[in-house]
């Protein structure tokens, strides 16, 4: 063997390599004979199996059974772990079968990349069996085991009840146990648990890996305890790594306090893109668009690249303001940095310029746009309906359907929205129709909505009735209000009646209910209910919420 051969298989194992230089390596060992010594064979493997084509570890064991070279229980491992990552089920178990027949069915490290590769591939039962046979086990078996209990959705009562078994029998824990056992967690809703397991991983010295503090940070985020949260952020100190201030602030924005998440983001000095985006979308989710757009100013002035999640966010900023001009401000960046292949980039484009008020510019956008998905298609249907253009609305539904794209819940709001606004009942109704025939999609109360505004616009209110009673009853507020202004508009009196009985059961503390039901009743005479509505009104303090309108004015 050359010594430059020699070098290239030691290289293997400390530097990466591309595909083709793997392959090259591996040809000079076939040419030489190398290929038939086991530590080479394990080297290629070890290589391919971590590769972008774990394919090729595959064909090479199939190279080495035909040649009849050696394997060991180095070698089974790492091509289970290729058969995970290919999410080979037949071929993993073939591996699982000639492990067998060459006597390594006691091995413990080659039964753990067993019980490994089960659970990742979903065969939880065949893992436990396997774990069940070994007749050594260690540390890493039940962590590979507790690991597929974690996999699979559920409670985290499997993983929890393992976690007990390990301590009981005392096998004790690392910090990838409690990594795991603290992603169980997640699904647990009993805060007690997760507090338990804190003192356990103090008690067991691990309250200064960084990782696991992320976890447990991740764990009192979850369960909505900002405050316990903020106690470990606090005594983690210098610590504190960017993907802890990253938790930390998204626990404090989806708990309303966006104040404390902004002043935990100012203290980070090293930020990174994800933290930046982080706080703008916070912003953005917390209806604080003007604080995004000042944020995102700052971060262009400290020379930080945006991706497409920051402009995507700073997109609906400037949707909720309807500030046009910053609009195009952030369209020409796009353009600047090739960022309109992106669909959500561009979906967030059409978005912006139906509610900034040009839908010209949002369709060009549409039009433009290579690749589109349903919420693509959406959001333009939606923006040509808001603006009045029913049937190019329209249009554009049934070219949605023909060029393969299926609509989604979304969709069929928009369609149906733009039936009721231009009063196409047989139209409505048969868009309401194929929701469930066609797509197999269960009507919401968004879409029946839609369906009863458009029959009571039309005077259909008897029909109209039929599809609120097939509401769920606490849903159906909304639907009776829309029900019982159009008894009015169209003099239907009896149903009218009917209708306000049923409000006054939901609804007769909420003021636009009791003026409603109050105009009903003048109109229908009932003036003792009339009295009754506006003494309600009294006894519950009610007051008419001030109309706000705007408008901006340019120089």
């Amino acid at each position: 063997m050359s010594s430059q051969l020699h070098l290239a298989i030691l290289s293997l194992k400390r530097s990466p390599h591309t595909i083709k230089q793997i392959d090259q390596i591996l040809t000079q060992t076939i040419t030489t004979g190398l290929l038939h010594t086991t530590p080479t064979l394990n080297s290629i493997l070890t290589v391919y199996s971590k590769s972008p084509a774990p394919t090729k570890a595959i064909l090479t064991y199939n190279l080495s059974i035909k040649n009849s070279i050696p394997l060991d229980n180095y070698t089974y491992p790492v091509l289970l772990k290729a058969c995970t990552r290919l999410k080979s089920l037949p071929k993993g178990k073939e591996v699982h079968a000639h492990v067998t027949k060459v006597g390594l069915g006691s091995d413990v490290y080659v039964q753990n990349a067993l019980v490994h590769f089960y659970g990742s591939t979903g065969l939880i039962g065949d893992a436990r069996y396997v774990f069940d046979k070994m007749p050594h086990r260690d540390l890493a078996s039940w962590n590979s085991l507790l690991a597929a209990y974690n996999s699979r959705s559920g409670d985290g009562t499997e993983a929890l009840v393992l976690f007990k078994e390990m301590m009981c029998e005392g096998i004790g824990a690392d910090s990838i146990t409690f990594v795991i056992i603290i992603s169980a967690l997640a699904a647990v809703t009993k805060v007690e648990y997760g507090s338990s397991i804190h003192g356990s991983v103090i008690k067991n010295g691990f309250d200064c890996y960084v990782h696991l503090e992320n976890a447990m940070l991740g764990m009192y985020v979850n369960y909505g305890d900002v405050n316990a949260a903020l106690t470990l952020f606090t005594e983690m100190g210098g610590r504190r790594d960017v993907v802890s201030h990253t938790i930390m602030i998204n626990g404090c924005i989806e708990t309303g306090f966006i104040e404390l998440a902004r002043d935990i983001f100012d203290r980070r000095f090293d930020k990174d893109l994800v933290l930046w985006n982080s706080m703008i979308s916070g912003y953005v989710e917390s209806n604080l668009p003007n604080e995004a757009l000042v944020l995102f100013e700052k971060m262009e002035n400290e020379e930080v690249e945006p991706d497409q999640y920051t402009v995507v966010s700073i997109l609906s900023a400037c949707a909720c303001l309807s500030d046009l001009q910053y609009g195009r401000h952030v369209h020409r960046l796009i353009l600047t940095k090739n960022m309109l292949h992106d669909v959500f980039v561009g979906t967030a484009l059409i978005d912006m310029y139906s509610k900034c008020g040009s839908i010209s510019d949002a369709m060009a956008t549409f039009y433009k746009m290579e690749d589109k998905d349903v919420f693509t298609w959406t959001t333009a249907i939606g923006g040509l309906a808001n603006f009045g253009y029913v049937k190019a609305s329209l249009e554009l539904f049934y070219q949605m359907e023909n060029e393969g794209v299926n609509p989604n819940e979304a969709t069929f709001v928009s369609v149906l929205a733009a039936c009721r606004q231009a009063g196409l009942v047989e139209e409505g109704c048969f868009l309401f129709s194929t929701l469930l025939r066609n797509y197999k999609i269960q009507p919401k109360v968004e879409h029946f909505g839609c369906l009863i505004d458009l029959l009571s616009r039309a005077g259909l209110v008897h029909q109209a009735d039929e599809f609120v009673k097939a509401i769920d009853p606490g849903e159906r507020l909304v639907a009776y209000k829309t029900l019982l202004s159009a008894c009015m508009n169209h003099s239907k009196i009896d149903l009218g009646l009917k209708v306000a009985d049923e409000l006054e059961r939901l609804g007769s503390e909420d003021h636009a209910v009791c003026v409603l039901l109050s105009n009903f009743y003048a109109l229908a005479g009932e003036w003792s209910k009339v009295e009754e509505m506006r003494r309600n009104m009294k006894i519950f303090g009610m007051l008419k919420e001030p109309g706000i309108s705007c408008v901006e004015v340019t120089t």
